[in-house]
């Protein structure tokens, strides 16, 4: 893990003085101040995309993707984390890993601390203990990794975040997650067509937002996270998917930051940690509702389940139900008495 220098610092000065109130109820639109430190986590964010590599290649399908290790050492006394990035990887692998190195930064220093339980729970695992695989919405890498708003939903649960829309772009921050909906669909709908079956699916792409270009005049959204360059259909021609972010003008198939033309995405979700102290209570929290189904503490990475994220494997589900289960709000409601 990097040890970040001043430059990290000084951009955390800028700190957020936020803090989510992550419930339903009508008084939750505005922001509450609730015991999280001032720190700003997006510079932190933006300084760990910084020090990683480029590349490692990209795999759509999950059987081959290299999922993130997360592996424990002595740290003076205490135990420490060390991430391993998974190559070649795919977009929420790739998220995930660098959501890791956050959780291994803050807990290396001090400024959270996770049990060994808690850490077990965070590891990204493709299958239970006894080798059945895992699904979307089964713990904390499968939420994640699920259709829908997967990242909205792991801050949801473990209380480290608030979720917004801000098409405007207004109030979205270089260092935010984001999902992006390159189609109207949420989750995946299997119906019968001339006797065969068939799927609507919803495509997507989660990474961490990095700015708003104009590149040969036209709107681009800029993120860093894994993909792979190719081309798509935009009006009679095909052209390049992806745009390069950096002036070295590489797309790096795997980690990397490009851009996309706006006129691409049709939803945007933007997810932004502010208050990662709550992470310990927040797993003890899903442990302890997996396990009043019965489940034993050794199976706990994949004891919690989210049944709406696991549902929308076969149901498809609407962009209105995704704000409602995981509180995610306009940006202008949340940040009103900025």
């Amino acid at each position: 893990m990097p040890i970040f220098g001043k430059s990290a610092l000084q951009r955390m000065l800028g700190v957020l003085l936020v803090l989510a109130v992550l419930s339903s109820s009508a008084g939750a639109n505005t922001l509450s101040n609730i015991a999280c430190k001032d720190i700003d986590y997006n510079a932190i964010i933006l300084e760990i995309i910084d020090s990683l590599p480029k590349g490692g290649g990209y795999e759509v399908r999950g059987s081959r993707v290299a999922l993130p290790v997360i592996s424990v050492h002595q740290l003076g006394g205490r135990l420490g984390l060390h991430v391993r990035d998974g190559h070649p990887s795919h977009c929420t692998s790739a998220t995930y890993a660098l959501y890791m190195h956050l959780v291994a930064h803050l807990h290396n220093s001090g400024q959270i601390n996770l049990s060994v339980e808690q850490i077990r729970s965070l590891q990204a695992v493709k299958a239970r203990p006894d080798g059945t695989p895992m699904q979307d919405g089964q713990g904390p890498f499968w939420i994640f990794n699920a259709n829908g708003a997967g990242a909205a939903a792991f801050l949801k649960h473990t209380g480290t975040g608030i979720s917004f829309r801000d098409d405007a772009l207004v109030h979205a921050r270089p260092g935010d997650f984001l999902k992006i909906f390159w189609n109207e669909n949420v989750g995946i709908e299997y119906f019968k067509n001339g006797g065969v079956n068939r799927r609507k699916s919803e495509r997507g792409h989660q990474v961490v937002f990095t700015g708003r270009k104009v590149i040969a005049g036209t709107e681009m959204i800029c993120f860093w996270g894994s993909q792979k360059q190719g081309r798509t259909k935009r009006g009679k021609r095909r052209e390049v998917r992806y745009f390069p972010a950096q002036p070295d003008g590489k797309v790096h198939n795997g980690y990397g930051e490009v851009c996309r033309p706006r006129g691409d995405i049709k939803h945007m979700i933007f997810s932004r940690i502010v208050c990662m102290e709550n992470l310990a209570s927040g797993l003890e929290a899903m442990r302890a509702k997996a396990n009043v189904s019965g489940e034993e503490d050794n199976v706990s990475p994949s004891a919690f389940v989210d049944e709406f994220l696991l549902s929308i494997q076969r149901l498809p589900s609407d962009h209105g139900t995704l704000d409602r289960m995981y509180d995610i709000r306009p940006a202008q409601n949340i940040f009103a008495n900025r």
